[in-house]
């Protein structure tokens, strides 16, 4: 009975740690993302949006330059993701041009790799380095 209620207490404390890593990463990545983004007027970073289930669709009328506003969400969203439930998280921007300094280039000079793609690569680099 010891060894059984030991094991429970170890379970229970890895998955704890496990959703804290997860939380973690979640925020990491998506406020390297806003942070990478571009900024003419705020709107673009502003229309970052977070969501858990399904991607958000549409777009968002909020100007956030510095991108304190779309990082608070992000960080309140994967803070309260419910624990042990596998749950997909998005980070999605609707707006049209969004894709276009992606992927297109249409900020070479301040974005030349893009928002995502850097991010995602540069944490899978760590992840992948760091459970080596």
């Amino acid at each position: 009975m010891r060894f059984s209620a030991g094991v429970k207490r170890w379970t229970n404390k890895v998955r704890g740690e496990v959703e804290n890593f997860r939380k973690q990463v979640t925020i990491e990545l998506f406020s390297s993302v806003i942070l990478d983004t571009p900024v003419l007027t705020g709107r673009l970073r502003g229309n970052w949006q977070i969501s858990s289930g399904s991607p958000s669709s549409g777009t968002v009328e909020i100007t956030d330059p510095n991108g304190g506003k779309a990082i608070r969400k992000v960080e309140e969203l994967a803070s309260g993701l419910p624990e042990g439930r596998d749950q997909a998280v998005y980070l999605t921007n609707n707006l049209p041009y969004a894709y276009r300094i992606e992927y297109d280039g249409w900020s070479h000079t301040k974005a030349p790799e893009g928002m995502v793609r850097k991010n995602f690569i540069r944490i899978s680099d760590n992840l992948k380095s760091k459970f080596k």
